[in-house]
């Protein structure tokens, strides 16, 4: 049952946060979304986010969350309100307000699928992958080594593509029969890589598929950014 106060989703353009906006406009969820921007001109860290209308400090977003990034949910808790934060986290909130829909998976097995791809792509694709590319001064602070942490990282996301390209052969969809989180999950990351993907014609298929839900084309339009395929 969705809640009777909707969700508030803080988000930035051009980030991971492209993910629960989809899917929360996939499916016609009400939701309120606050459009955060980037405080600091030190983009080796980019995570000083304040409101983009000004209406909120970065020590306002501290408070509900903690960790300065995005996405955050803000939802319903008693009289009150609290913050949901990182991924795997936020995606299960907003699966939990369409349980007839099973995004986190059909079956016991399916479920157990969905905890591990999103938990592997939080670590490994995200953190490990493009944070470490786009933001090596969360990782060092020696200038110096920036170039071999961003060296390092296209190393882990390729191999993640290929561990991607692999999991998705012969597959409709990422996990079971229909849609999970992990299908919206996996976009932004096709999106963002730094090298050729020739290598990957199932992992662009899926993608391609992926591209034409109404959520996704949704979030792009609202973040002004164009379609990968089209």
């Amino acid at each position: 049952m969705a809640p009777s106060t909707p969700p508030t989703l803080y988000r930035a353009n051009g980030t991971c946060a492209t993910v629960p906006y989809s899917i929360l406009a996939h499916f016609g969820i009400p939701f309120n979304d606050v459009l955060l921007r980037p405080s600091s001109d030190n983009m080796s860290t980019g995570s000083f986010y304040v409101a983009a209308d000004g209406s909120l400090s970065h020590e306002d977003y501290l408070a509900i969350n903690p960790s300065g990034y995005v996405p955050a949910l803000v939802i319903p808790e008693g009289e009150g309100t609290t913050s949901v934060t990182e991924m795997p986290a936020v995606l299960t909130y907003i699966a939990s307000l369409v349980p007839n829909l099973n995004l986190l998976g059909a079956t016991p097995l399916d479920k157990v699928k969905v905890a591990e791809w999103t938990a592997w792509l939080q670590v490994t694709v995200h953190s490990y992958g493009y944070v470490a590319y786009l933001r090596e001064g969360r990782f060092v602070e020696d200038p110096a080594a920036f170039g071999g942490i961003k060296s390092r990282s296209v190393d882990v996301l390729k191999k993640a593509f290929a561990r991607i390209e692999e999991r998705l052969a012969g597959r409709e969809f990422a996990v079971g029969d229909a849609l999970t989180v992990v299908d919206f999950n996996l976009y932004p990351y096709w999106r963002w890589a730094p090298f050729s993907v020739e290598a990957y014609p199932n992992f662009a298929k899926h993608m391609r598929k992926i591209e034409k839900l109404d959520g996704i084309r949704k979030a792009l339009d609202v973040e002004g950014n164009k379609l990968y395929f089209d």
